[in-house]
């Protein structure tokens, strides 16, 4: 469910990311287009009243009395100056009068020594050495007949009112006598920005910003008068056009500008990033709130239907625990009739069945651990009996000595043990007595060719262990190791605690088992459903190691471990770990 929920959450805010990346960059682009479509409607705005305003400047041309007034100042009389001044003064106040142009503010007529010609409103530097210093009269001189515009007005020239804005300038002359000029310059206010500026298309923290051919500052709206004059903003404007982001102030802006191919000035537009995104910020405060919304129905709805579809299945899986822990008796509740309900339908009948088969298995499995002890028993008991005979009709046909009685008491001994006591479980005592009457047998068949050994722990007389587990041990230590050894032999019998298992070990130094042999009785000993129906003759001397074994293995399983080791000449060892936690009849 957990990662239900987060693939979800992944699904819902990648879309909303996605969506918004979208929207971001089709406003961003929107913006970026419309941004620069306006500041061009400003440089075209902005050069249409240019030209206008460079018409009145060149009224000197629409008569030729004017420009040969020019040519013949410097010959002139006072009195003719003083005519032409008049004349001239009169010729530019009645043209800027008769169109009238809002932000104009005065004009002035300078000859080409520095000499002030006329001034509309008595303004104007009087010093001719100072006007062909400024850097307004080369520029204007350098320019050859073409309009000079700027926004630089020193301080010298500004008057009190300190209304200019910007000015124009051009020179008039005959262009066969370049070296007779007059220049007319014309102030104006800052009204045609500010008209500019109060166009319906721009945002309300919109800034316009108007440079200079040098990159002065020549108006500048809003809060842009701080920072408009600043390299951060002129260094990066070049081109005939251009947009960029740039930080100021804290904030991203949206620079567009153009560079006019009549004036060279530049018009810059600067709009804040929020008034271009602000609606993008309502839409995805929309998505996010529309996202919670979305995510919350979905979680309430895959609740719903998650529980629909786990509880059942959370209700076989602790079925499912409890037949783990061995009750085959619960079955699964079916309420419905989907592919969950034919699931716990179909895993009731497997229950059943499987019920029936466990049960079947069992019985079966516990008729068969008792044919196999009774099998082991049997051939156990034949088995030794017949060597015994065997042993006393030989030494009584040999002796014929007291030797025999004692030889025949201590068989009957043995045979009551194995008759009499019907129980399953003894104790190691017991299984002694029974050793020690089986080696008096051995001894007076041997005579002294066998000496027997024990090392037990004395709190271990009492320990309960499987009827018949030493007896199997010491006859093949007995038959397959001592008997068929030159000289005398000993069997040892050592019983102590290791652990959590008591550790039975019966060892004699015979002659040994061959390694092949020894392989072959190791691969014999499996548990009994994995036993073959009978040995090899190359097994058959194993046959009780494999009675005990598979005795232990069917009452202990994994727990019981066995181990046999022998070696040519050196004797074998059989060691048994019986678990001490779990008495032997549980």
């Amino acid at each position: 469910m957990l990662s239900y929920f987060i693939i979800i959450l992944v699904c819902i805010t990648l879309v909303g990311s996605v969506s918004f990346y979208i929207s971001y960059k089709t406003m961003a682009s929107q913006a970026e287009a419309a941004s620069l479509l306006l500041v061009q409607q400003i440089e075209k705005n902005m050069d249409n009243d240019f030209h206008s305003k460079r018409n009145l400047l060149l009224a000197s041309y629409n008569e030729q009395s004017y420009i040969d007034g020019v040519n013949r100042y410097t010959e002139l009389s006072d009195r003719e100056r003083f005519l032409f001044r008049q004349k001239i003064g009169d010729l530019y106040l009645k043209s800027f009068n008769v169109t009238p142009i809002r932000d104009f503010l005065r004009f002035q007529i300078y000859y080409s020594n520095g000499e002030l010609l006329s001034s509309s409103d008595e303004s104007g530097q009087h010093n001719p050495a100072k006007v062909r210093g400024s850097e307004w009269f080369r520029q204007t001189v350098a320019k050859d007949g073409e309009v000079f515009y700027s926004g630089f007005i020193p301080a010298a020239d500004r008057t009190v009112d300190g209304e200019t804005a910007y000015f124009s300038s051009i020179m008039i002359r005959d262009f066969s006598n370049p070296e007779q000029f007059i220049l007319v310059r014309a102030e104006y206010r800052a009204e045609l920005f500010n008209s500019i500026g109060r166009n319906d298309g721009l945002s309300p923290n919109s800034s316009i910003v108007i440079l200079d051919e040098g990159n002065r500052l020549v108006y500048a709206s809003g809060d842009a008068q701080r920072y408009a004059g600043g390299k951060e903003l002129t260094s990066r404007i070049s081109g005939s056009q251009g947009k960029f982001w740039l930080s100021l102030d804290g904030e991203e802006r949206l620079v567009s500008y153009t560079n006019s191919a009549y004036s060279n000035w530049k018009a810059v537009l600067i709009v804040p990033k929020h008034d271009i995104f602000g609606a993008l910020d309502i839409i995805k405060t929309t998505v996010i709130v529309t996202a919670f919304i979305a995510f919350a129905i979905t979680l309430i709805i895959s609740i719903l239907f998650g529980q629909r579809i786990t509880k059942p299945i959370l209700d076989l899986y602790k079925t499912v625990n409890r037949i783990k822990r061995g009750d085959f008796s619960v079955r699964v509740e079916v309420r419905r009739n989907d592919e969950i309900g034919r699931i716990g339908m179909n895993f009731n009948a497997m229950q059943d069945e499987l019920q029936n088969l466990i049960e079947t298995r069992y019985v079966n499995q516990i008729k068969l651990q008792e044919a196999q002890l009774a099998m082991l028993y049997s051939q156990i008991n034949p088995h030794f009996l017949y060597n015994t005979l065997d042993s006393i009709r030989a030494m009584s046909d040999y002796y014929q000595v007291q030797e025999i009685s004692e030889m025949a008491q201590s068989l009957a001994d043995i045979f009551r043990y194995n008759t009499k006591n019907k129980d399953e479980i003894v104790t190691l005592q017991e299984e002694l007595v029974q050793i020690e009457a089986y080696m008096n047998i051995q001894r007076i068949r041997f005579e002294d060719k066998i000496s027997f050994e024990q090392q037990i722990d004395d709190d271990l007389y009492s320990f309960p262990m499987l009827k018949m587990t030493l007896q199997p041990l010491v006859e093949n230590a007995v038959f397959h190791g001592i008997e068929r050894k030159r000289g005398k032999g000993t069997i040892a019998i050592i019983v102590s605690r290791e652990g959590g298992s008591i550790t039975l070990t019966v060892k004699d130094d015979g002659v040994g088992i061959s390694d092949k042999h020894l392989a072959d009785i190791r691969s014999s000993l499996k548990p009994p459903l994995q036993q073959s129906e009978g040995l090899s003759s190359d097994t058959r001397s194993g046959i009780g190691v494999q009675n005990v074994y598979s005795r232990y293995r069917i009452r202990y399983g994994d727990r019981f471990e066995f181990h046999m080791n022998s070696r040519k000449g050196a004797g074998t060892e059989i060691k048994l770990l019986i678990p001490e936690q779990v008495e032997a009849h549980s």
